[in-house]
């Protein structure tokens, strides 16, 4: 190659990595609700509003599964010991966004297809290991929960950068494990606890702020609507439980989640 080939060349490169992040395309409901017409992406826990986890991919089948081998592997956390990963990873256009035990969101670049590069970390200084079931997609945001206490939290996906942190319970009870839900302009959540005596709830943030529009309590308290089949004497609706620790599901056509 000759000098003036290779200088052309590095300075593609360059500008291509300088643009590249301005021209990632913002998640917008339209993708959410048609996943088949990016099937090389994840852009939801599920993948899918319903559900299902099916990916319509099949270069990968029943025949050719027996050759997988390890391409390579990306060293996530690992400085407090007994860390664990739980998180269903998001995959957008090369790029996967991943959280651990201890709340951190990573993005990992796998555009290379034989190596994983951490592109940003973004550390929510959690106060304990809690179960972490990955992140949603909402715009040009990385929405993550953390615990202890618990949070939501937005991050740019290209900058790395909080755009907003929305402090959604303070009892010391409540974990948020399930991985949020982008449903139009709102962020559905879940609180879990309930198996150490927490009333759990669900609840929506504002997407573009984060600003807290509504709880749902999941246990009802007298005079509720179902309050009627907690007949007893010990008000163990307090202490219930009705934890929502996974994400959950939704229906377009009725606009309700479950």
């Amino acid at each position: 190659m000759t000098r003036n080939n290779c200088a052309i060349r590095n300075a593609l490169l360059a500008a291509s990595m300088l643009v590249s992040p301005a021209f990632a395309a913002d998640v917008t409901p339209e993708r959410l609700l048609n996943p088949d017409k990016e099937p090389q992406n994840w852009l939801m826990n599920h993948r899918t509003y319903d559900g299902q986890r099916f990916s319509p991919l099949a270069r990968i089948n029943r025949d050719n599964v027996k050759g997988l081998k390890l391409a390579y592997a990306v060293p996530l956390a690992g400085t407090q010991g007994k860390e664990f990963i739980e998180a269903t990873p998001l995959a957008e256009d090369g790029f996967l966004y991943i959280t651990d035990s201890w709340g951190v969101l990573y993005k990992i670049d796998t555009t290379a297809g034989d190596a994983g590069r951490i592109v940003w970390r973004m550390d929510p200084k959690q106060s304990r290991q809690a179960a972490n079931r990955g992140a949603a997609l909402w715009g040009n945001l990385v929405i993550s929960p953390s615990s202890g206490p618990a949070r939501i939290i937005a991050t740019d996906k290209n900058s790395g950068q909080v755009a907003w942190d929305t402090n959604v319970s303070d009892a010391e009870k409540i974990t948020i494990t399930g991985a949020p839900l982008p449903i139009r302009d709102k962020i559905i959540i879940g609180a879990s606890g309930g198996d150490g005596g927490a009333r759990d709830w669900m609840a929506a943030l504002d997407a573009a702020t984060g600003k807290l529009l509504w709880p749902k309590y999941t246990i009802p308290a007298p005079g509720e609507p179902g309050s009627e089949t907690w007949k007893d004497k010990n008000n163990a609706w307090q202490t219930g439980g009705g934890a929502v620790w996974v994400t959950g599901t939704y229906d377009p056509d009725t606009n309700q989640t479950l």
